[in-house]
């Protein structure tokens, strides 16, 4: 096998390990929510008392999905781009 310069041959990893990489960390979250999932359960029940809180959480969480993660703003930093180009280009033509 050919060396990639400045990588040892034993960090490299091939397609097949990434892959396993990946999957065993969302195997593992998705363990880890479940558990989540059971001690909340067990803590709150089917009373209202969980409903509240599972709806208290509804509005944060699509406010993050909308602005972090969303395509909001992945619009809002191309339209910042544009802005940001035409004020470059106003500065440098009346500097002329």
């Amino acid at each position: 096998m050919t060396e990639v310069a400045g990588e040892p041959e034993g960090r490299r990893r091939g397609l097949l390990g990434a892959s396993f990489v990946v999957s065993l960390g969302t195997t593992l979250s998705r363990v880890l929510g479940l558990c989540r999932d059971v001690v909340l359960a067990n803590l709150l029940g089917a009373a209202p008392n969980a409903d509240a809180f599972f709806v208290a959480f509804k509005i944060p969480n699509f406010l993050r999905r909308l602005f972090a993660e969303g395509a909001f703003s992945q619009a809002f930093e191309k339209i910042r781009d544009l802005k940001s180009d035409k004020e470059r280009i106003r500065i440098r033509c009346s500097a002329q």
